[in-house]
């Protein structure tokens, strides 16, 4: 019996075991949910169409169920809603499909989406610019005799990660700066994030994710993803205070510790919480005191503020005296940059969009998936918002023969629970990506099976190591891996497979479980 046809019986069987899991989702508009691969190829070279659906065959051989099959319907997936796509590349057809046309919350799959957006729209050598102004060209003794202006583009990578250190690209254009002449600013700081909208985050996000860096506040103007990094080590003694200090140190926020050291062996209960709408962070809970040290990634609130304190703070490690307070500018009305009425003083140019691209797909950055999505609203519709950036998406995905009606999106990380897609509308993005000027960039930043990024650590010592790349993803109750694969005679597959409301890990080996088996051309 072919691989093909064992797939088939056996996603058709494992639905028959688990019919809850099919009605979990809204009703397809077309076609069955699941299907068998043909005989012979159907669909396009070019990638798969929600046309080419083939019903499984009426009267069809009931294979036995392979035991990994049995375990997955009746273990770990036994009460979940999930869905696999596999198309062959190569011969343009359907390999195997089991509720492929069902909707399915894709978690950091959908940062596919905006990556793809982002090369089409933008190109892999698209690059951000944060720039310096003066209301007043720098005068006699040094002196600029008004505001001194950080106008930010959104670029994603003020920080450390493509820098010497977290504050090297503020402290390099203090230089400039410097090198200028300047050394006094009269007036204020002005934080401008006017470009784009200031709508920070999602409605759809929880309260607690708003918290973290993951869900860190999007905006023309950031720096360090928006987060402050807090180091946690034990104290001395149980019950002393753990040690908790930030990164880079700033007047911008203070930290509270209320937390204690506990006991060897005990539990960490450690958290971190702030004073509504304010920057005061209060450190809680209990840290083991044989815990190793650790770093939690903190959001801020005004991330622009954020960005011009630490400005602020560089100038003045380099000397330079700005006399009056950090104010951030919101509104476009009120910036003296889209005015025309400053004076160019100095530039950051960061790194090219395919280094981001690697960021947002290698390493899952939900801040950076956010900060391209409104780029790429800003530079193609002229309005840095979601509902600009979303609507691109759905263009290009349109432009690149995707159905756009298996697609509902509300964010570009993944972090809403409300985004929506289907297996196949997935695959079909990974088939139409081939062969385009981004492609190489798009391939490059996927995670490799036992090599890098989000999958470094799963698929060692299986056929799957080095033969997949692919996007991970996980929210509450959902698990999804969608990317592409070789097997083991050579045949290059796309892929999707996501997991719904189910209850833990297990969902994640049976996902792996079901990749190696693809990649092996046998059932594990």
């Amino acid at each position: 019996m072919t691989l093909r046809a064992l797939l088939a019986a056996s996603l058709a069987l494992a639905a028959c075991a688990t019919p809850r899991a099919r009605d979990a989702a809204p009703p397809p508009a077309s076609g069955p949910a699941i299907a068998s691969a043909p005989a012979s190829g159907s669909g396009s070279a070019s990638g798969p169409s929600p046309a080419h659906r083939d019903a499984h065959p009426a009267g069809a051989v009931a294979y036995a169920l392979p035991a990994w099959i049995a375990e997955v319907a009746t273990g770990p997936l036994g009460r979940a809603h999930w869905g696999v796509a596999i198309w062959d590349l190569d011969a343009g057809r359907w390999v195997a499909r089991h509720a492929a046309d069902r909707y399915f919350v894709p978690a950091s799959n959908l940062k596919l989406v905006v990556a793809a957006t982002a090369l089409e729209r933008l190109g892999p050598a698209y690059v951000w610019r944060t720039s310096v102004y003066g209301t007043a060209p720098v005068g006699p003794g040094g002196v600029l005799d008004g505001d001194l202006v950080l106008y930010g583009r959104g670029d994603p990578n003020l920080s450390g990660r493509f820098a010497p250190s977290i504050t090297a690209i503020f402290e390099a254009l203090a230089d400039s700066l410097a090198a200028r002449g300047l050394s006094r600013v009269t007036g204020s700081l002005l934080a401008d994030e006017s470009l784009w909208d200031a709508d920070y985050v999602r409605g759809d996000w929880a309260a607690y994710d708003l918290l973290w860096w993951y869900a860190a506040p999007v905006g023309a103007l950031g720096f360090n993803d928006n987060s402050i990094d807090v180091h946690i080590r034990p104290g001395g003694r149980v019950g002393d205070a753990p040690v908790v200090s930030g990164e880079p140190p700033s007047a911008f926020y203070s930290i509270e510790n209320r937390a204690r050291t506990g006991p060897a062996g005990s539990r960490s209960t450690f958290d971190l919480t702030r004073e509504p709408g304010t920057n005061r962070v209060i450190a809680y809970g209990s840290f083991p005191i044989d815990a190793e040290p650790a770093i939690e990634y903190f959001a801020v609130v005004d991330p622009a503020g954020w960005a011009a304190t630490a400005f602020r703070e560089a100038l003045a490690r380099r000397g330079i005296v700005v006399n009056g307070p950090v104010r951030t500018v919101s509104r476009s009305t009120e910036s003296p940059v889209a005015a025309g009425d400053t004076v160019a003083l100095a530039a950051h140019v960061g790194p090219p969009l395919a280094r981001v691209i690697d960021a947002v797909l290698g390493r899952s950055q939900n801040w950076h998936a956010e900060q391209l999505l409104k780029t790429i609203g800003r530079e193609v519709e002229g309005e840095g918002s979601w509902r600009a950036g979303l609507a691109v998406e759905r263009r290009t995905l349109a432009e690149l023969g995707v159905d756009t009606t298996a697609f509902l999106l509300k964010d570009a990380s993944g972090l809403s629970s409300a985004n929506l897609v289907t297996p196949e509308a997935m695959v079909a993005l990974l088939a139409a990506m081939r062969g385009r000027p981004g492609w190489s960039a798009f391939r490059d930043a996927l995670p490799v099976a036992a090599e890098s990024g989000s999958l470094r650590r799963r698929f060692a010592g299986t056929p799957a190591a080095s033969r997949v790349r692919a996007k991970t993803g996980f929210i509450e109750n959902v698990y999804s891996l969608s990317g592409y694969l070789t097997t083991v005679s050579g045949r290059e597959y796309a892929f999707s497979v996501l997991v719904n409301q189910t209850a833990g890990e297990s969902a994640m080996a049976a996902i792996d479980s079901l990749v190696v088996g693809i990649v092996a051309e046998s059932a594990p």
